[in-house]
């Protein structure tokens, strides 16, 4: 039976805000003469998924990216959630019911969106088509969600163990510097495990949907 964890889902809600809050924020001071730091920061992850959906299938593609770019946003501001000066709080992607929920998310939107472009006859006959690659492909739709959560769970629990290993096992004075360089590395990796479960995602969407040029040619 899971237990409920009030830290975590609290922690999840405000990563939630803190991404509702940004977005709103760059919206209303968004500039074409004078752009801030926070618009820009914003336009560019959507210009990068725009660079990596353009093999998406084009009526889409802005689907993929928005739920990438959604997903890139959460997860780093989960991710940086225990940086923040004063932040009680844990890290949300650091337990393994927030990331198996994030990576059912992505599955179930991406399947959905198949039956949408290929219809479910389509669908049906893309997946049973060899049929003798059928277990194959039954398994790997099922690691798919596994395989998300458990990469983004694995590396923020190790980074919030080695945290809680250093402040237990040094002296305050000397654990100062080592700590330092840690939150260091895990600003880093809350970046780079943000970019690869939206890459994954769209990588996913490629995958379950026809090209535009096999949807030019079915539609000619």
């Amino acid at each position: 039976m899971t237990v409920i964890q009030p830290d975590i889902v609290l922690a999840s809600i405000v990563a939630g805000v803190i991404v509702i809050a940004f977005a709103l924020y760059v919206r209303a001071r968004a500039s074409a003469e004078r752009p801030g730091v926070g618009q820009v920061l914003w336009e560019w992850t959507l210009a990068s998924a725009g660079t990596l959906t353009a093999a998406t299938n084009p009526r889409y593609r802005n689907r993929a990216a928005v739920v990438s770019v959604s997903l890139f946003w959460f997860i780093l501001a989960a991710n940086w959630l225990p940086l923040l000066p004063g932040s009680p709080l844990p890290a949300p992607t650091s337990n393994i019911n927030l990331t198996l929920a994030l990576g059912l998310v992505v599955i179930t939107v991406v399947h959905v969106t198949a039956v949408q472009a290929r219809g479910l006859r389509g669908y049906v006959r893309h997946y049973l088509s060899p049929v003798w690659l059928v277990p194959i492909r039954l398994l790997e739709e099922i690691i798919k969600p596994v395989t998300l959560a458990l990469r983004l769970f694995g590396v923020l629990f190790a980074s919030a163990l080695m945290t809680m290993l250093l402040v237990e096992l040094l002296p305050a004075p000397i654990a100062i510097l080592p700590h330092a360089v840690w939150n260091l590395f895990d600003v880093l990796m809350g970046v780079v495990q943000a970019f690869i479960f939206a890459l994954l995602t769209i990588l996913y969407f490629d995958a379950a949907l026809p090209s535009g040029l096999a949807e030019e040619q079915s539609n000619g």
